[in-house]
């Protein structure tokens, strides 16, 4: 299994803690190879944490990174013009990224700044992934209305988790997953996206100085069921269980709502992961089988969204889909394999044949879960027990030297038959 969209870490700067999950360094990593996944793009991370999770407790698996974009970290704050946009991306690049993740979302640049970062990415044959949302718009239907307005004529994007802005905030579900359906077919030839499948989503509940959430895609899970948009409106949401935060333990990082939720809120300050139960099943269902008049696909993947998330479901509530008969056993393999390695431009992988690289996810078709994962012949995974150690880095040739002196074993790829730019 290749997810295209996983976090391997909780996104914060190298060696930062959290009181509310401790150490987790490669526990994401842990959790992604006990799921199934044999090759992650992390969408959105750094080159450091990723390497102190490699280190730290690596599962064998193979790993490709996103810089993320973020003001006063990564990015200089207030407004940014091409030049520096370009040596954002860049320095990406060069620390062995195999390109950026715009989190409008989280960190909305304004329309002409989001079109620059992929107009620059575009210029460097970086990859560029999106998670919808301006200053001028939300993570919500209005982003993906606004895509074709930033890609413009030649601007290529991979658009993150469609389903995430299918949540009837501007529209009915229903008439939400047609519109988003056509936007994504009327833009195919300068488009990839993926869908996840949990019903769960993952925020941000971070707030200001004045106990107002920050993060747009936070204040919209808290407006669609009446929560004020502070730090009180969370601490209800907790205790109601319509809220949760997570918590590390020894199997992993579980969601928690109620008064231990609150617990953890207070204790973290507000700045914890936060999730509500807002994806909606009908979209995921139906954006994940939809294909156009050609019989193809029109989302070419399915991505967890997951690794240190606590949703790493992709295998299950594919094969749920194949049961119900919304995918056959080789579209399975197409939403979790075959399409995923198009995007990255991973030729050696994502089919079974000779010469390819022996990478193999084993599902139980009974109970429909992995229980071997097996990563260039060696096994990594044996029913849900991760028994590889280590990994290896995907880069770009730009990126060679600074990943040579990690000492942990690399793999180049050629970002040029990557779907975005080579073409499906």
């Amino acid at each position: 299994m290749i997810d295209t969209h996983v976090h391997v870490e909780f996104q914060r700067k190298p060696n930062a803690e959290s009181s509310a999950t401790g150490h987790t360094y490669g526990l994401g990593l842990q959790m992604l190879a006990s799921a199934g996944a044999t090759t992650v793009i992390d969408l959105g991370g750094s080159m450091e944490t990723l390497r102190m999770a490699i280190e730290a407790r690596g599962s064998g698996i193979n790993v490709g990174g996103l810089g993320y974009l973020k003001p006063g970290e990564t990015v200089p704050e207030g407004r940014i013009n091409y030049a520096q946009i370009e040596k954002v991306v860049n320095t990406a690049m060069d620390a062995g990224s195999i390109g950026v993740k715009l989190w409008g979302g989280y960190y909305p640049f304004t329309p002409e700044e989001t079109s620059n970062f992929i107009r620059a990415a575009n210029e460097m044959t970086a990859y560029v992934a999106f998670h919808l949302g301006t200053t001028e718009t939300g993570s919500r239907l209005d982003g993906l209305r606004e895509i074709p307005s930033l890609l413009g004529a030649n601007g290529r994007v991979h658009i993150a988790h469609i389903n995430a802005y299918c949540r009837g905030s501007i529209l009915p579900v229903e008439e939400e997953i047609i519109e988003s359906l056509q936007i994504l077919t009327d833009l195919r030839s300068q488009i990839v996206s993926e869908v996840h499948l949990a019903r769960p989503n993952f925020t941000l509940g971070k707030c200001d100085p004045d106990g107002n959430v920050l993060a747009d895609v936070c204040q919209n899970c808290l407006s669609l069921k009446g929560y004020a948009t502070t730090a009180d409106g969370l601490r209800s949401a907790l205790m109601d269980g319509y809220a949760s935060t997570v918590e590390a333990t020894s199997a992993g990082l579980i969601l928690v709502s109620g008064k231990r939720g609150v617990e953890l809120f207070n204790e973290g300050n507000t700045d914890v992961q936060m999730s509500f139960p807002v994806n909606n099943s009908t979209s995921a269902f139906q954006l994940t089988v939809a294909k156009n008049s050609q019989d193809e696909f029109i989302i070419d993947a399915v991505g967890s969204d997951a690794g240190i998330l606590p949703r790493n479901v992709n295998i299950e509530q594919c094969m749920q889909l194949v049961k119900f008969g919304g995918l056959d056993p080789l579209e399975l393999v197409m939403k979790l394999s075959l399409n995923p390695a198009k995007m990255i431009g991973l030729e050696n992988k994502g089919r079974l044949s000779e010469g390819k690289d022996g990478d193999l996810t084993i599902i139980d078709p009974i109970h429909g879960r992995a229980v071997y994962g097996v990563v260039a012949g060696r096994l990594v995974m044996i029913d849900g027990r991760v028994v590889g150690n280590g990994g290896k880095i995907l880069t770009t040739q730009r990126g060679v030297a600074a990943v040579e002196e990690t000492g942990i074993p690399y793999q180049v790829i050629d970002l040029t038959k990557a779907m975005m730019y080579a073409g499906r």
